[in-house]
């Protein structure tokens, strides 16, 4: 089965604020609502930006959750829906880039090694870039109870500090994703491919 044919049915929501939002659900052990957003983060370069988590409800508080540890395990199947709403964001905005990178470096390294895997079905449809920038991201070491087989255990979680780069970020260098050297990129950028008609 091809990569993007894992992907789960998923609903557009609309459009609030020009954030484009749709939303899935994550079958396994649990059942599991994942919101992905497409939000302007450069408008300028036409650039969004890509983010998904779980939906959580405490009380009357719903929130977003990028950090949440209850997963089914189906990386592909949620990656390949991820790609799925970026393809469908690109049918109305074809000259755009959307912009990608994961909160934490264990995030961040598998959605690369995720995108290298897949490169071929990928690149049927999308221009992939990695890029790297010049500044050092901060990092932050936060505590974090998991559940697992029915039994709290605390571990360390780094995060990148989004706000270490409140003044900006300088682009040190974008090129052609290389697999070879997934390890240096700090975000990946996709395009919607060209297509040549002569």
């Amino acid at each position: 089965m091809e990569f993007l044919e894992k992907a789960y049915p998923y609903n557009f929501e609309g459009i609030t604020n020009e954030v484009y939002q749709f939303r899935f659900i994550s079958i396994g052990n649990h059942k599991i609502t994942k919101i992905v957003s497409i939000a302007p983060v450069e408008k300028n370069l036409n650039w969004y930006n890509v983010g998904f988590g779980n939906l959580e409800k405490n009380g009357d508080l719903v929130t977003v959750n990028d950090l949440s540890e209850i997963n089914n395990n189906d990386y592909d199947e949620v990656l390949a829906t991820v790609f799925m709403c970026i393809l469908h964001f690109f049918n109305s905005n074809p000259d755009c880039t959307v912009i990608f990178f994961g909160n934490t470096f264990h995030k961040h390294k598998l959605y690369k090694q995720k995108i290298s895997s897949n490169m071929e079905s990928l690149e049927q449809y999308l221009d992939i870039s990695g890029g790297k920038i010049i500044e050092e991201v901060g990092i932050i070491e936060k505590k974090q109870t998991v559940i697992r087989n029915g039994k709290p255990h605390e571990r360390i979680v780094k995060e990148k500090d989004i706000n270490s780069l409140n003044n900006g970020v300088n682009v040190k260098s974008i090129e052609r994703y290389n697999k070879e050297k997934t390890a240096e990129y700090q975000f990946v950028l996709f395009n919607l491919k060209k297509i040549n008609i002569y």
